[in-house]
């Protein structure tokens, strides 16, 4: 990785950083054959959690933030593990909302190289997380270095997030289908990755330059979109379109790639770190979790710049 810089003021003790969005038990399974469909392969089984807002939060928490992380959970067998995992990452989830009801489900298969074949997701409690939700977070959340919010929120409550925010607003674009979502509040928006299909989705270009240019007309500060194994293009308002390749290793499990990425763009800004050097820690915090098993792997604090 290239030498990172980063502002040795903010050295001095960890930066705030909250995370707004979803968790969820994830059951994963990594086939050791080809897939075929309608018939069964031997493989591995595993039920963690996830979650694109947890996998974030844990993430940012790994890379030495002082992180906060607000979602609505359910009290079912799960419960346990929660508070355990947020002890373990010493992530603060005193502002979440406890229901009686089952937490969020994502269901995904690995074909035999790693890569993600298909997926279901049931979340059903994100769509409560509803705007006098955002409201109490919002309150909490005054002193932070910047804000993390996924696109699994509903659209309601991602605008009253991006209008009133004081903090710099992170966002996560999790799919195709739900970026969309996001297009109320693109010029709130400080820093924005997708994948090329999402980006192509949520602002109808074609390409990632493109896109790109499209997002930063629409108010976006700084975007990065993922081209899997390419790595990354980036822009900024008032900058050049630049690319940084991807750290090339193999992979175990590609499924927590796109959101250690996203954690480290949040931690490098907090920590005051350029833009290019933001980036270049986002493709290599995805190299090292592709190259372990889970969403979340500790080796990610090899990274830290605090």
């Amino acid at each position: 990785m290239e030498n990172l810089r980063y502002n040795d003021t903010m050295n001095e003790e960890k930066r705030k950083v909250a995370v707004i969005g979803a968790l969820n038990v994830d059951i994963s399974g990594r086939a050791e054959a080809p897939l075929a469909r309608g018939d069964s392969v031997m493989g591995k089984v595993r039920t963690t959690l996830g979650g694109v807002g947890w996998n974030v939060a844990r993430n940012c928490a790994l890379l030495g933030a002082d992180v906060s992380f607000y979602s609505l959970l359910g009290r079912d067998g799960q419960a346990d593990a929660i508070r355990a995992e947020s002890a373990r990452y010493v992530v603060d989830i005193s502002g979440c909302r406890w229901v009686d009801e089952q937490n969020n489900r994502y269901l995904y298969i690995c074909d035999e190289h790693g890569d993600v074949a298909a997926c279901v997701n049931d979340m059903a409690l994100c769509s409560r997380m509803d705007k006098s939700f955002a409201a109490r977070c919002l309150d909490a959340v005054r002193d932070c270095g910047a804000v993390v919010a996924d696109a699994n929120l509903p659209q309601g409550t991602l605008a009253y997030i991006g209008e009133n925010l004081a903090a710099p607003l992170v966002v996560d674009c999790v799919s195709t289908a739900k970026c969309v979502r996001l297009r109320p509040i693109l010029g709130h928006i400080h820093t924005l990755k997708a994948n090329l299909s999402e980006a192509e989705s949520l602002i109808g270009a074609k390409g990632p330059e493109a896109c790109i240019a499209a997002l930063i007309a629409a108010g976006v500060k700084r975007v990065v979109i993922s081209m899997a194994s390419e790595g990354v293009i980036c822009g900024e308002a008032g900058g050049e379109i630049f690319a940084k390749r991807s750290v090339h290793t193999e992979v175990v499990d590609a499924t927590g790639a796109g959101d250690s990425m996203t954690a480290a763009l949040t931690v490098g800004m907090a920590a005051g770190m350029s833009f290019t050097d933001c980036a270049s820690m986002g493709v290599t915090a995805a190299g090292i979790t592709i190259a372990n098993p889970g969403a979340v792997t500790s080796a990610l604090a090899v990274l830290r710049p605090f």
